[in-house]
Parts: structure tokens; C-alpha cells; sequence
């Protein structure tokens, strides 16, 4: 068939599988070659859903998505019973490394690193983590919140010039320090696409998450006792679970995909809002939780407040990779392979021709395999 948008003959199929445009459905769906109603890493959902599994980990089979999903799952129910057994310290200790964990596994599950995995993770999570240590332990110098207030659940006074430092100042050196690791990552040009730079920013988001987690409740850890009363400290054992270290990982990694598509010569106004956005996001997290704290408000808003910050912020990482991948995933040259949302056998460019998915964000071993597979037919075909 000939496609109603890039004009070339392809496989007959929902999608152009050169342009990733959605066949014959302009009107119903808005604009058929952005098709914002197909999420290009996972097409069962839209771009604006902010589902945390779908957007950090992208490289994710559909199936590996719900496998995640459970275990994120469990691992929060984990947390759970814990603080209702009062078991805080415990619950503080499983919250602050659920998610750098799971994306651990992500990392070797995709195969993201390709065959350093030591070099990828040492710079990534690794160099997160001591990039954590470093940072909060030279704010810690500067003023420790929890030297102040012992118990961080009760209301701490705190002057403007510490909202400021905390919840201004810090963020913006936060969000200029986290993405080294990544940025000076040696075997980098092994990685060009945008969704590379992404995973990257976020593993090293999530190290220092980790660190600057353990620090902060340091001594809280070393002072309470093994059980407790629950009190409200679900607040804040939501807040290390989940809200955090998606805050930290997915500004990290909106920061470091933009400085992808920098690299490759296709900087435009969505990747440099995206930098605006990280920042704004981080500054209204850290800086807008401080100031609603001081106002004796239900920590319940609080969480809120939080909650719909990251929201915002997974949509526009989705928005942005979205049309990166559409992009990028431009004719890759035609090749057999199973598409790893559909799990189709095809005949495919860069995008699944039944379901959509750009196949330049299948897991690494996918694209491995298809890259030796052609690289033999060139071989072959030379020979002949």
C-alpha cells in the first residue's frame, strides 16, 4: 500500500511502518502523523497518560510492563505492612531502594548497557549515588533540617532563607550535578538514540535519589527504635517510595535526553522546554512542599501537590520521547522481527505496522539481533 502521509510504498498495515503515521484516520483522531492517541514506546496507551513503568522504562516488552507493574506493586504493599506493624525503620529502608532496584533490574532485563554492564551501571546508578553522597552531605553543612527537628513528622520552623536554600537553591544545583554521570558516560556513542539518553538520566536520578534518601533519614534510622507507633508517617514513606525518586529520576532523564537530541542536531523548542520543564517541576516539588509544611496543612495536600507535579512531568518526558522516537525511527531499512508489544511476526522499517510501536525502543536485544541479522545479509549479499 502507499501511504497516505510519507507517499511510500510499504506493508499493508494500521501504521506506516516508515513514518509511524496512523493509516486513514485523520479525522478521528486529530493529527494521524503524530498520533498522540499511541504512545510510540507503548501504543496501547495515549501520550498524556503518566504511568510511571511505560515511561522510565521504555525498552520494557509488553509483557515485562505488567511484570513491573507487580512488582512495584508488591513492593509498595511491602512498605504497607510494614509501617502498620510500625516497623518504620524498616519501611524507610525498603521505600528508599524500591525503585532504583527495580530499575537495576530494568537495566539487565532490556539489556540496556549492551556488553559493559559494569561501565553503564558504575557511571549511571553508581556515579548517582556518590554525585547524592556529595551533594546532600555539603547542604547537611549548610543546614540539616533534621538537627533541627528531630522528628521529621512534626512542624519543623523553618525561615525563608532555609526555603530558599532547600527549596530553590538545592534543586537548581541538584539538577546541574545529577546528569554528569550520564553525560560523561566513555561508551556513550554506543547509545545515540534519545530513549538511551533518557534511561541513563533516570538510573543516575534514581542513584542520587537513594543517597540523598539514606542521608536525610540517617539519623531518624539510627534513633528509632525496631517498633513504633504507624503514626502519620505513611506521608513520607509515600514520598520515598515513589514520588521522590520519580521526581529526581525523571527530571535527570528529561535533562540528559535533551542533551541527546542536542548531539544528534535536533534541538528544538520542545527538548529546551523540557530542560525548563525539569527545573520548574523540581523547583515547585521541593520548594512547594516546604512552604504548604510551614502552613500546618494536612500532609495529605501535600502528597497531592506532589503527586500531580510528577503526573505533569511524566506527561511531558512522553510528549517529548514520543515524537523523538518518531523521528528517529524513520525508515531503518526493512527487516523480519517479532514486534515486542504485539509480539506480530513482521516485515518492518522503523515502526510496527500493526500496532504502531517504534521499534527503536525495543528492548536492546530485539534491535541486536536485527542488527546482526542485516548485517549478515550485507555480508552475503556483498559476496554475491
Amino acid at each position: 500500500m502507499r501511504c497516505d502521509h510519507c507517499s511510500h510504498d510499504v506493508p499493508d498495515g494500521v501504521f506506516c511502518t516508515r513514518c509511524g503515521a496512523h493509516q486513514g484516520t485523520t479525522y478521528e483522531f486529530g493529527n494521524a502523523r503524530t498520533r498522540e492517541h499511541r504512545y510510540a514506546a507503548h501504543p496501547a496507551e495515549h501520550v498524556a497518560q503518566p504511568s510511571v513503568i511505560t515511561t522510565l522504562f521504555p525498552h520494557l516488552g509488553h509483557h515485562k510492563v505488567h511484570e513491573f507493574r507487580w512488582a512495584l506493586i508488591v513492593g509498595l504493599a511491602g512498605v504497607l505492612v510494614l509501617y502498620i506493624a510500625g516497623l518504620i525503620t524498616a519501611a524507610i529502608l525498603v521505600s528508599a531502594f524500591l525503585v532504583p532496584v527495580l530499575y537495576l533490574i530494568y537495566l539487565y532485563e532490556a539489556q540496556v548497557y549492551k556488553d559493559e554492564p559494569a561501565v553503564v551501571l558504575g557511571f549511571t546508578i553508581g556515579g548517582g549515588v556518590i554525585a547524592g553522597i556529595v551533594v546532600t552531605l555539603l547542604v547537611h553543612l549548610i543546614y540539616n533540617p533534621l538537627a533541627n527537628n528531630p522528628n521529621p513528622l512534626g512542624q519543623p520552623t523553618i525561615n525563608i532563607g532555609a526555603v530558599l536554600l532547600l527549596g530553590v537553591l538545592v534543586p537548581v544545583v541538584q539538577e546541574v550535578i545529577k546528569p554528569l554521570p550520564a553525560i560523561f558516560l566513555p561508551n556513550r556513542a554506543d547509545f545515540p538514540e534519545t530513549v538511551d539518553g533518557l534511561v541513563f538520566g533516570v538510573a543516575a536520578g534514581l542513584g542520587f535519589s537513594l543517597a540523598e534518601t539514606l542521608i536525610n533519614f540517617s539519623s531518624t534510622i539510627a534513633s528509632l527504635p525496631a517498633h513504633v507507633e504507624p503514626g502519620n508517617w505513611i506521608y513520607p514513606l509515600a514520598t520515598i517510595a515513589v514520588l521522590q525518586p520519580v521526581l529526581q529520576g525523571s527530571a535527570t532523564g528529561m535533562i540528559v535526553a535533551t542533551i541527546w537530541r542536542q548531539r544528534l542536531g535536533k534541538l528544538r523548542g520542545r527538548e529546551i522546554g523540557g530542560i525548563v520543564m525539569a527545573l520548574l517541576a523540581h523547583l515547585a516539588f521541593s520548594g512547594g512542599g516546604q512552604l504548604l509544611a510551614q502552613t500546618s496543612i494536612n500532609p495529605l495536600f501535600i502528597i497531592i501537590w506532589q503527586a500531580a507535579i510528577v503526573g505533569a512531568l511524566l506527561v511531558y518526558i512522553r510528549y517529548l520521547l514520543h515524537h523523538a522516537l518518531l523521528e528517529e525511527a524513520a525508515h531503518m531499512g526493512f527487516a523480519e522481527t517479532v514486534c515486542p508489544s504485539c509480539h506480530m511476526h513482521i516485515v518492518a522499517s522503523g515502526f510496527c505496522p500493526n500496532c504502531g510501536m517504534a521499534l527503536t525502543a525495543a528492548p536492546s536485544h530485539i534491535k541486536r539481533s536485527r542488527r546482526e541479522r542485516d548485517e549478515a545479509t550485507t555480508r552475503t549479499t556483498r559476496r554475491g
